[in-house]
């Protein structure tokens, strides 16, 4: 399954896409060290947020891993409970806009974790169905905690973790490089 880090650098990744440059732009948006903007670390923290089902199971010690925080009713009622409390304290973008981007990186982490092999999948349709689901296919290979944090099997895990977060990082270079290349003729 992908990494909280993989997760954030695909909503960091969605940030700095134009069309999200370009629709959440923002009068005197502070920039944080690291080019890191508002609107980056606010990707980030959303493409990871369905993760944040580890705390009632750690707390009730039942499953909740991949299931109602993974589903589709989850992605839509979390994106306008955020986007709204987001937009009501900064006015920092339409909220149209804004609930749209949040909707996106919601999406997104539910898109890596369907990919991932291992696992029962996620209860995607919940509460319209308790049924787990999960592409035929994967990306991501499955991680075995249960084996502990230093076993030798999870050297294929960060690989691949490390190889998908240089890439994304890589590619928005290539994609800032060239828009820095056409704005200088």
């Amino acid at each position: 399954m992908p990494s909280p880090i993989a997760h954030a650098i695909t909503g960091y990744a969605l940030s700095q896409l134009p069309l999200t440059k370009s629709t959440l732009t923002v009068r005197k948006a502070a920039t944080l060290p690291w080019r890191l903007s508002w609107i980056s670390i606010y990707g980030a923290f959303i493409s990871v947020l369905p993760d944040f089902d580890f705390i009632p199971q750690w707390i009730t010690g039942l499953r909740f891993h991949r299931g109602p925080s993974h589903s589709l009713v989850a992605a839509l009622l979390v994106s306008l409970l955020i986007s709204s409390v987001v937009y009501g304290i900064a006015r920092r973008a339409s909220y149209g806009k804004l609930f749209v981007f949040t909707f996106i990186c919601y999406i997104a982490h539910l898109a890596m974790d369907a990919v991932t092999a291992g696992g029962d999948g996620m209860q995607l349709l919940w509460p319209l169905s308790e049924q787990y689901f999960r592409a035929p296919f994967s990306i991501f290979p499955p991680v075995h905690h249960s084996r502990g944090f230093w076993d030798a099997s999870h050297a294929v895990f960060i690989s691949v973790e490390l190889g998908y977060s240089l890439m994304v990082l890589y590619m928005l270079s290539l994609r800032k490089a060239k828009g820095q290349r056409s704005e200088n003729l």
